[in-house]
């Protein structure tokens, strides 16, 4: 794993390997820098009694710690693992395998181009790092869009090999959810109303890198299904989508509803 210069800050989330045990708390190599050495204090393991440091981390473990203290004249860090929340070592963990993703990428495209990995590093790598907060986070925006590549600083012939690379690479961080409408019409056009009910719903104004899709399930039942970034972006992007097909089927004299699961339906 890379290293950084100098110290992490207080309250920064770090990845460390147990290097010794004590009775009073353990010794942790900091891998991301330099291997400089924290302490995990022994009230700072567990909220719960520990009666044996092992049973919560061994010798040579990885551990995710939350960075509570740095003294740089003395080269002390105070770290923390009872406060890493499950959530926050997820999070850490993934951070850590996407950057290991983002510099295994570079040793291909360096190999590739047939260019030194260090100076694809520090090209590629560093005109990503000017305009995203991560290398990865660069890489998923070129997955999603190759046009976000035109923002980077690359030769022509760079940029074209690294776009193939990145879109052969990297999977796009979607999500997808499904609703489902009713739509019934008694109406002398009512399968002209439901066709444009439809529509609508189609043509709804999607947020960026988002699509609605909708499919014929069997009468009157109709699937509506959202690709976006987050959970949150789909949830508004179904219910605008399919609020404007049911009030559409209202203005028209008809019948429409929305239903988030068939089960919903059948036990009408």
């Amino acid at each position: 794993m890379p290293e950084k210069d100098g110290y992490p800050i207080v309250g920064e989330y770090i990845i460390g390997t147990v290097k010794n045990i004590f009775k009073q708390g353990a010794f942790i190599t900091l891998d991301e820098y330099g291997n400089k050495q924290g302490m995990l204090p022994l009230s700072e393991i567990s909220p719960k009694w520990v009666r044996n440091i092992r049973d919560y981390v061994r010798e040579g473990q990885k551990v995710v710690l939350v960075v509570l203290g740095v003294n740089r004249e003395r080269g002390h860090i105070d770290l923390s693992l009872r406060r890493v929340t499950d959530a926050k070592r997820k999070e850490k963990l993934q951070q850590v395998k996407q950057k290991q993703r983002s510099e295994k990428l570079f040793e291909i495209l360096a190999k590739e181009l047939q260019a030194a990995p260090e100076e694809v590093k520090m090209i590629v790598g560093g005109s990503i790092l000017k305009k995203y907060s991560s290398y990865y986070e660069g890489l998923e925006a070129i997955a999603i869009d190759e046009k976000a590549a035109d923002d980077l600083e690359l030769e022509p012939k760079w940029k074209k090999t690294f776009i193939e690379l990145v879109q052969k690479s990297i999977k796009p961080p979607f999500v997808f959810i499904t609703g489902f409408v009713e739509f019934r019409s008694y109406e002398p056009n009512g399968v002209n109303i439901i066709k444009d009910a439809l529509k609508k719903i189609e043509n709804q104004k999607v947020e960026e890198h988002s699509k609605i899709e909708v499919a014929y399930i069997s009468p009157p039942l109709y699937r509506i299904r959202i690709q976006a970034p987050d959970y949150k972006a789909a949830e508004r992007m179904l219910k605008a989508a399919s609020d404007e097909g049911i009030e559409y089927m209202h203005k028209n004299s008809s019948i429409g509803e929305f239903h988030r699961k068939i089960e919903e339906i059948k036990k009408q």
